[in-house]
């Protein structure tokens, strides 16, 4: 046997041994700063590749790698359930793994469905009924604290039984940054608005009054027009624009993705006034006069 092929053995004997004290020490030891008591949260379609990055980032695990490793050789890759982990004391990656995918969570989340136009008050009955700790005068208040109307972003939640009011409008608002100013320029917003404040205002008033998404563009091109020839906006779902020109103090409700595309992205047209008749269908008109016609022809 020559002397190459002897270091060669030697040098793949050595790598092994290195793989396996690396692994041992991977799987066998507890971080040093492993979090006792604390609880572990798995959201909705959470990936595999992104709960272990997490496991590792807050020291409950020392490879997301070998963690990925060992959940994929045990044929669990998809059977992470959503839901909340404690805790009490250190684990052991094995004991971290059996945690996560060998059983039901600690404490199942509690989904809870926002319609789009939903009113803030209509969102704190809404998580009231499935959490009854919520109180609804605490989580107005604290939607005046955060300036939150019309940024509870209107999805789907997962949420904790322990959440507290502060918790979910933190929440709600955080996913509206993150999916609102991810999908916008907001950089160029319509004349004659001025503010992101009055898109969502806009915004939330179209919500109440089209009934179809191909509606809202031509809506929202309406009340731009209205606004910039300083004509009150008279809309019935905000009755205070009828005697007071320009847009509500606060938007009125929570709009949805749809809405807000609108009103950044309005129709122009001739008209300036609109209505929903009685099939459901929106009629415009140009004129006043022609408005009316379309009242008496459409809503009587």
């Amino acid at each position: 046997m020559s002397k190459f092929s002897i270091f060669s053995s030697t040098g793949t004997f050595l790598m092994l041994i290195i793989i396996f004290v690396y692994g041992y020490y991977m799987i066998r030891t507890i971080p040093s700063s492993f979090p006792v008591s604390s609880h572990f949260t798995i959201s909705e379609n959470e990936s595999l590749r992104s709960v272990s990055i997490r496991l590792e980032e807050n020291s409950y695990i020392h490879s997301a790698l070998w963690f990925r490793v060992w959940v994929s050789s045990l044929g669990k890759d998809r059977h992470i359930q959503l839901g909340n982990y404690e805790f009490d004391r250190p684990y052991v990656m094995g004991g971290v793994v059996k945690k996560i995918v060998g059983s039901v969570p600690d404490k199942p989340l509690i989904k809870v469905t926002i319609p789009e136009g939903s009113t803030s008050f209509e969102i704190a009955t809404l998580i009231h009924q499935v959490i009854p700790t919520i109180n609804i005068d605490i989580f107005g208040e604290k939607i005046s604290e955060y300036k939150a109307d019309g940024k509870l972003f209107p999805s789907t939640y997962f949420l904790l039984p322990s959440n507290k009011e502060e918790d979910i409008v933190k929440l709600m608002t955080e996913t509206f940054e993150k999916k609102y100013i991810t999908s916008f320029r907001w950089n160029v917003i319509p004349e004659p608005l001025k503010s992101r404040g009055e898109v969502i205002s806009l915004a939330a008033i179209i919500e109440g009054e089209a009934n179809k998404k191909e509606d809202m563009n031509i809506i929202a091109g309406v009340l731009l027009s209205r606004l910039k020839k300083g004509i009150p906006l008279q809309v019935d779902v905000a009755k205070e624009t009828y005697s007071t020109k320009g847009l509500p103090e606060t938007p009125i409700n929570n709009p949805g993705l749809d809405t807000l595309s609108a009103v950044l992205h309005p129709v122009e047209s001739p008209y300036l006034f609109y209505l929903t008749g009685k099939d459901g269908n929106m009629y415009y008109a140009k004129t006043f006069e022609e408005h009316k016609k379309n009242i008496n022809k459409y809503l009587r």
